[in-house]
Parts: C-alpha cells; sequence; structure tokens
C-alpha cells in the first residue's frame, strides 16, 4: 500500500512518554495529508534520476536553485526507497546510513508564500505496512541560510545542526542551505533517557542518517518538475478500486499523481577508433552524471559508460531543462559557508 494511505488510515505504531502522552507519529499528519492539494508518487526510473542529479559534478544543483520552487504550499512526495538507496551507493564519497529496510519512503513539504523556504517532515514504512516518522524536522532556505530552529535554551537535541561533506564541495554548498533540529516532543523525550554522550551520538547520528539525503533529492525533483513539460505525469484512476472498497467498507484511497522520469534519448557515447590515426580512442570507462547550466536552460547528462565502440554499443542520455522565466546565475565568486556542527557529519 502507498505510504500516504497507511498514514492516512493511521497505521503508525503509538508511542508514549513516561507522564502518558502520545509522541508525534506518523498518524498525528493523517489530516495535513488528507488536506494536501499536491500529492505526488515518483516512478522508480525518477526516484534514480533525482537522487544522481541531486550529487551530479558539472555546474552542481546549488547553481540552480534559483529556478527551484516548491509547487505548493503543502505538497506531499512519496518514492520507493530501494531505487534511492541504490542511487546513493553508486556514489562512492557518500557513507550511507539510511533507513535499512525500509519499503517506501515519503517526504510532507510545506512553505511560505513564495514557496522558497520551508520544513520537511520525512515519513518511511517497513515490509508490515507500518508507517513511521522520523524525530527529526529539515528546514530549507533556498535564497540564504535557513533561520533554523534556535531556540533561546538551546541544547543537545534543540539547536539546530548543520552537515558537511569535506571531500565534496558541491555537495557542501547545497547542504549550507539546510538545517536539522529534533522535533520539540522528541527532543524532550530523548533527553529524559540519553544519559551519556555514546548514547546522545548513537541517536543524533541514527536520526540525521534517516533525514540527510532526502532534502537534496527533493530539491532536485522540484527542479525536474518545474522544467516546461519535461516530466510525463498522469492522475492515479482510483474511481472503480475506491468505489469496491467503499462497498466492502474499506477506507478509501487517496487521489494522487504519478509522475515517471523523462523519457530516454538513445546515443552513442563512444567512436570508433580510427586505424589510421595514431591516437587511440578513449577506453570504456564510466562518467559520472553531471549538470551544465546555460542561462535558463539546464542540460542533465546521467551517469552512462563511455568509450570504444568495438567494447559495445553503449546508451546514454542528455535531458534538457528549460524553463519559461529567464533567470540569474548565482554569483559563482559568493563567500563559503564554513559548516559546523555541534555532531559529527553524518555524511562522511
Amino acid at each position: 500500500m502507498r505510504l500516504l494511505d497507511l498514514i492516512a488510515q493511521a497505521r503508525s505504531i503509538p508511542i508514549r512518554s513516561d507522564d502518558g502522552r502520545a509522541l508525534p507519529t506518523a498518524d498525528r499528519f493523517k489530516n495535513d495529508i488528507r488536506a494536501c492539494p499536491l500529492r505526488y508518487v515518483l516512478s522508480d526510473q525518477l526516484v534514480r534520476c533525482a537522487t544522481q542529479l541531486a550529487y551530479a559534478e558539472g555546474d552542481r544543483l546549488s547553481a540552480c536553485l534559483d529556478l527551484i520552487h516548491v509547487p505548493s504550499w503543502c505538497v506531499w512526495v512519496e518514492w520507493a526507497d530501494a531505487p534511492r538507496r541504490h542511487a546513493l551507493a553508486e556514489i562512492p564519497t557518500l557513507a550511507v546510513r539510511s533507513r535499512d529496510g525500509a519499503q517506501r519512503g515519503g517526504a510532507l513539504v510545506t512553505a511560505v508564500p513564495d514557496c522558497r523556504s520551508g520544513q520537511i517532515r520525512t515519513f518511511w514504512s517497513m515490509r508490515d505496512d507500518t508507517a513511521y516518522l522520523s524525530p527529526v524536522v529539515t528546514e530549507f532556505n533556498l535564497d540564504g541560510i535557513p533561520e533554523g530552529y534556535r531556540p533561546a535554551a538551546s541544547t543537545a537535541w534543540r539547536g539546530d545542526v548543520f552537515l558537511t561533506l569535506e571531500d565534496e564541495p558541491a555537495i557542501a554548498e547545497l547542504l549550507a542551505h539546510l538545517r536539522f533540529h529534533f522535533d520539540d516532543e522528541w527532543a524532550a523525550y530523548y533527553r529524559a533517557r540519553c544519559h551519556t554522550g555514546d548514547i546522545k551520538d548513537q541517536v543524533v547520528r541514527a536520526s540525521l542518517g534517516g533525514v540527510a539525503f532526502d532534502a537534496p533529492m527533493l530539491l532536485a525533483f522540484f527542479l525536474l518538475l518545474g522544467a516546461s513539460n519535461l516530466l510525463p505525469r498522469r492522475q492515479a484512476g482510483l474511481g472503480e478500486l475506491n468505489s469496491a472498497r467503499q462497498r466492502a467498507g474499506k477506507a478509501l484511497l487517496l487521489e494522487h499523481i504519478e509522475v515517471a522520469a523523462p523519457l530516454s534519448v538513445p546515443r552513442s557515447s563512444g567512436r570508433a577508433s580510427d586505424d589510421n590515426s595514431a591516437r587511440s580512442g578513449p577506453r570504456l570507462h564510466h562518467v559520472r552524471g553531471h549538470i551544465v547550466r546555460r542561462g535558463a536552460t539546464v542540460f542533465w547528462r546521467s551517469p552512462h559508460l563511455r568509450g570504444s565502440m568495438r567494447l559495445g554499443r553503449v546508451r546514454s542520455r542528455t535531458v534538457e531543462l528549460s524553463f519559461a522565466r529567464p533567470s540569474q546565475s548565482l554569483e559563482s565568486g559568493s563567500p563559503r559557508l564554513t559548516p559546523h556542527s555541534q555532531y559529527d557529519s553524518v555524511l562522511g
């Protein structure tokens, strides 16, 4: 079952604090997801494409932030988690500590009126069709540094956190627009139970590892979504299914939009070597996905193999993202942030 339906039908495990109060779990957001004006479910291919785009080389996703807008004040985005994990595993510099065993992932994104900043709540489901909510809230600001949480009395559980990756400046530049903090009620819950530094460190790393890789993928998806007529999409047809469920006394499934990846364009990635040439052709090698930006047009070149045609015909793909409005590029010489955190980075 889709994750959005598991949450809407309150299929989560209740958790209570010592005084009996219910802690935030996935079912607390069931009404928000039912009222959400836009609900997207991504195809596996699109999940892989958006994940690759998020961590691509070239002109970097961070150089395209001025083209990104959240499509509504409230958006639900859902995906199968295995394709996302597999795409992350192909990026050797990322030490992926993610939601092992998760079947589906999802995010409820709420934005301010200009749709350029807001917060992300992360959810996932396991094989037993139980929905879970991360205790960590992600704040984002595409125009600068998020104000973050920064309470008057910051603690190890309530302060905002930077994440950085020293060996990947392109990713670090993107992460500078994100902040992470624990939900208030979960912060109090952990503070009452974690009395040693080692336990705190384990909880913080595990919690951050479950959400840290989602926001860049979501921003990449919003970039693709904003391009003119790029992503094939269709409204899920649930009329007959919901009629049958209603007759059987079952809860109705939520309407959503299914979004696929850009259509593949076969291309030859290598050239046959000329036997009369003194210079041999390039050996077969892997080319990492990368971005090329030309004004308001962004070219996304998917990861592919390149080399001698004698080693086999190779398909690669270049996707052109065209945006209706003119844009101003971010200044390449803008001062770089020096990310810091009270915790070690979970990304390296």
